[in-house]
């Protein structure tokens, strides 16, 4: 009797494990993923040095609050908006390959490699990031505490600019 009631708590507790795994995966493994990102055939890359910090998706880093089960952000007196959480500004989804700069040097869609990270994309923005800045996105906050402040050489990879740009500027 006493074996019976063992292997049900076992198949319980395996239950359990599996439950918490697929919502895991469901939920947070978007995050630990990286992205597939290669330079742009036939372009040389630019060499710049630049101030190298990181982020994750935490309310620590992204500065935002939690009213009941929805995330939002105070923007003034009485003034709030929703958090969608691991959105950049972009509107693509953090993973690892999301890079914030300052758009209006390295716009969106650059890749860059960084040494010690690998390649990444423009695909968001910070309010501190300005000039040769960059914030390179790490899946929690002890890998972003861990990466901390670095001067880095980075290859840059701007991204094609299209006819109508060119047409517009001549």
């Amino acid at each position: 009797m006493a074996r019976k009631h063992k292997k049900k708590k076992a198949r319980i507790w395996k239950m359990i494990i599996a439950v918490l795994v697929v919502f895991w995966l469901s939920h947070e493994a978007r995050f630990y993923f990286p992205k597939y990102i290669r330079p742009p055939d036939g372009l040389k890359p630019m060499v710049v040095e630049m101030k190298a910090t990181a982020y994750c998706h935490c309310r620590r880093c992204c500065s935002y609050k939690w009213f009941l089960f929805v995330p939002y952000q105070k923007r003034g007196f009485l003034d709030y908006r929703l958090k969608h959480i691991g959105i950049t500004s972009s509107g693509s989804l953090t993973r690892p390959g999301s890079i914030a700069a300052d758009t209006t040097i390295y716009p969106y869609g650059t890749v860059m490699h960084i040494p010690g990270y690998g390649y990444g994309r423009v695909e968001d923005t910070g309010g501190a990031i300005k000039g040769q800045h960059i914030d390179v996105y790490r899946p929690n906050h002890w890998f972003a505490r861990m990466w901390g402040v670095q001067n880095l050489k980075v290859k840059v990879w701007l991204p094609p600019q299209e006819e109508n740009d060119k047409e517009s500027k001549g």
